[in-house]
């Protein structure tokens, strides 16, 4: 496994991978907080820019860059990562002891008693306190 590097950083930092980089192995990479949380961050600072931009360009030009970027930078990136990790999770859901436990929350990829990320190779319980969904 290699280490990432500062642009990787960040990359990581606003999330704007579209799939999880090759080092990201012990833990999901993508969560729902996450995701949103890095596209509140998008938004605010192409926000400001286009305060900022609104300064020397035209208004009406602003609007149509503020709205594009908005789109291509702010919700598409969020948008793609959020379907990755649900297909992420319906296949734990359906591969895994922990996806028909009522422990599992999906919405996270979250073990609920243990607190813990559930991956397709480590289930937190090992099975021991799984029960069924009723």
């Amino acid at each position: 496994m290699r280490e990432p590097t500062d642009g990787d950083k960040l990359l990581d930092l606003f999330l704007l991978r579209t799939k999880e980089p090759e080092y990201a192995v012990d833990m999901p990479f993508y969560t729902t907080g996450s995701i949103v949380a890095a596209a509140l961050m998008r938004v605010a600072i192409l926000g400001f820019a286009s305060i900022i931009l609104s300064q020397w360009l035209d208004s009406t030009k602003v609007w149509w860059i503020a709205m594009v970027s908005l789109w291509a930078i702010g919700v598409l990136p969020a948008w793609l990562q959020y379907q990755r990790f649900h297909e992420k999770v319906e296949a734990i859901a359906d591969g895994t002891l922990c996806g028909a436990c009522k422990h599992f929350n999906a919405t996270n990829q979250l073990c609920m008693i243990l607190d813990e990320h559930v991956t397709n190779e480590h289930p937190p319980c090992e099975g021991e306190a799984w029960e069924p969904k009723s």
